[in-house]
């Protein structure tokens, strides 16, 4: 598995990650947005659209922010939906891409803060994995909630339909798995 640079999350971000046309420039990086004739764009398409959009960058920034940013964003993805496989795999219990990525950065955090005499580099850095790990528990708390929200509106339906607290309880349990 390979080790990823804990230390880049405190780097200022560049250009193209700071834009608010990011996600174009990105699309267009992955070939996700073609041309008109089916054709992936090239850098200088990408930074003519950019830059009509507000965004002023060069060949070479944006040459670094795909290799920086953009190529080892999609390799964290792809590996934490392989860890995210091979645990359903494993186990029978699928997580929520956001739990598989939670459990990465914790699982990195410690092992690299295993033995470690802390100086303000790695003070940083943790810092930097806490921010990461706060807003993936925002995350998770706005899915509860909204879970929740559908969990109570199935609930009335079901008492709608007739079904008695003890059956609703008992579906809550058995099916769902949750506990009160």
């Amino acid at each position: 598995m390979p080790d990823y640079d804990i230390s880049a999350l405190l780097r200022p971000r560049c250009k193209v990650c700071n834009s608010p046309v990011r996600e174009g420039i990105d699309l267009r990086l992955l070939g996700k947005e073609v041309d008109e004739d089916g054709e992936r764009f090239t850098f200088e398409q990408i930074i003519d659209w950019a830059a009509a959009h507000g965004t002023v960058i060069s060949k070479a920034g944006l040459s670094r922010h795909r290799t920086d940013h953009l190529m080892p964003d999609v390799l964290g993805a792809i590996e934490a939906q392989r860890q995210v496989d091979a645990i359903a795999q494993a186990t029978g219990q699928t997580l929520g891409m956001e739990q598989a990525f939670l459990n990465m950065l914790v699982n990195k955090a410690i092992r690299s803060l295993d033995g470690a005499e802390l100086d303000l580099t790695q003070k940083g850095a943790i810092n930097g994995v806490i921010r990461a790990i706060e807003a993936l528990l925002k995350v998770k708390k706005a899915e509860v909630v909204f879970s929740r929200e559908k969990l109570d509106a199935a609930k009335d339906t079901m008492r709608g339909k007739g079904l008695s607290e003890e059956a609703i309880r008992e579906i809550e349990e058995q099916v769902l798995g949750l506990r009160r």
